[in-house]
């Protein structure tokens, strides 16, 4: 029942990252035009990329984009202080949750002021690896932090990926959390994508439909799509 579906490989600039050196353009490129040459008349397929942004390499996005071809640029936050916070306790060891997640939200915040990205990814997905650590987690401390998020990204164009992939994980919700949902509409926010963020084939699509619930009930009517880096609009059906 999809009428498109949009790749987003990862692209990693730490060595220290799993997926360092893992993305070949010219290849991810070539399985691309095959797959819309095959599908073409069912199916429209975008070539989209996930860009891990850290400070410490942060022109090196810049250069890698120059003279390639992409739909859409998906910015996303996977390490602060050159520390993968998705191994374990070695993030969040001798940091207060506060601390913890306000540095993580002051390197979304540069993510987002940095100018190269389409679409916010997985905003306030550190919960996921903090949760067994502290026990619990509240955005109420960084509310402030989170506002300022939102209305740079209302205010640039881009666009707030819902992702649902915290449905099948024990949160039961997308990131980020409907409250930030609704906050995104109240400081004006209106461009959103949907993503299943599906790393293998039987989780792909899961949740679509809760998280166009969500942004139904936040007061959003549309979603976006990109083609060629620009942004188009389509009922939130």
């Amino acid at each position: 029942g999809y009428r498109g579906i949009g790749f987003t490989d990862h692209l990693e600039f730490d060595p220290a990252d799993e997926g360092f050196g893992f993305l070949d353009y010219d290849a991810y490129s070539r399985d691309i035009d095959a797959a819309r040459e095959k599908y073409r008349e069912r199916l429209s397929i975008y070539k989209g990329v996930e860009i891990s942004f850290q400070r410490e390499f942060s022109e090196e996005p810049m250069k890698f984009l120059r003279g390639k071809e992409f739909d859409f640029l998906i910015g996303a936050v996977h390490f602060v202080g050159r520390c993968p916070f998705h191994h374990g306790d070695r993030y969040f060891k001798g940091k207060s949750s506060e601390e913890a997640f306000r540095a993580y939200f002051d390197e979304v915040l540069r993510t987002v002021e940095s100018g190269v990205f389409d679409v916010l990814g997985h905003l306030d997905h550190l919960k996921r690896y903090s949760i067994p650590h502290y026990g619990s987690y509240s955005s109420e401390p960084c509310a402030m932090q989170i506002e300022r998020i939102l209305r740079s990204i209302a205010e640039s164009g881009m666009a707030l990926e819902i992702n649902a992939s915290g449905f099948r994980q024990k949160f039961n919700a997308p990131f980020p959390e409907p409250g930030i949902i609704r906050e995104f509409a109240r400081v004006g926010g209106r461009h959103i994508t949907l993503g299943s963020d599906s790393h293998a084939l039987a989780q792909f699509g899961q949740g679509m439909e809760e998280s166009a619930n969500l942004a139904r009930e936040a007061g959003l009517r549309e979603t976006v799509y990109f083609t060629s880096r620009r942004r188009h609009s389509t009922p939130l059906g």
